[in-house]
């Protein structure tokens, strides 16, 4: 299978026309992580984007004083990395290899360049991480609505109990 006709299989690349598609392929690299290798340190400035192609990726979070909290599982289709993008920060999570792992990176120069160009391929992509960005705050949401043994939490429930740091 063609690096282009698996990123057309792929659900996040859905409403891309072909052309972008080709593009996009054109401009990242496909990198494979052996299992339990590191693809995104936290802490680190965020250098890329990844979409993963094959395998799992572990979200891993260190916490104050050591300990650390298992986030979540990625596979197929996953975006990830895109945030420290947007902003230039910190990575805020660890993603490791769970199995062998095979991803397209987007870096960051190629993601800047895609956005100012105003292209049709810049907005849609911006649009994607946006998509991906409100997907983590539901499900970050929720998250604190399990934690807190509340059923379901309101945006305002969110914002007085969390300062409105996620909103």
């Amino acid at each position: 299978m063609t690096l282009l006709s698996e990123l057309r299989s792929l659900e996040t690349f859905a409403e891309f026309p072909d052309h972008d598609i080709a593009l996009l392929a054109g401009i990242c690299r496909t990198l494979t992580f052996p299992a339990g290798s590191a693809i995104i340190e936290q802490g680190e400035r965020g250098r890329a984007a990844y979409f993963l192609l094959e395998g799992s990726v572990e979200v891993v979070r260190r916490l104050p004083g050591g300990n650390r909290t298992r986030l979540g599982v990625l596979t197929r289709g996953a975006i990830f990395g895109g945030v420290a993008l947007l902003d230039g920060g910190m990575r805020a999570a660890s993603c490791r290899a769970e199995t062998e792992t095979r991803v397209l990176e987007l870096s960051a120069a190629d993601f800047q360049r895609l956005t100012e160009a105003s292209t049709p391929l810049g907005a849609r992509f911006l649009m994607l991480i946006c998509k991906q960005l409100v997907r983590d705050l539901r499900a970050t949401n929720q998250r604190i609505a399990e934690l807190a043994g509340v059923a379901t939490l309101t945006a305002d429930d969110v914002a007085a109990s969390v300062g409105g740091s996620l909103l």
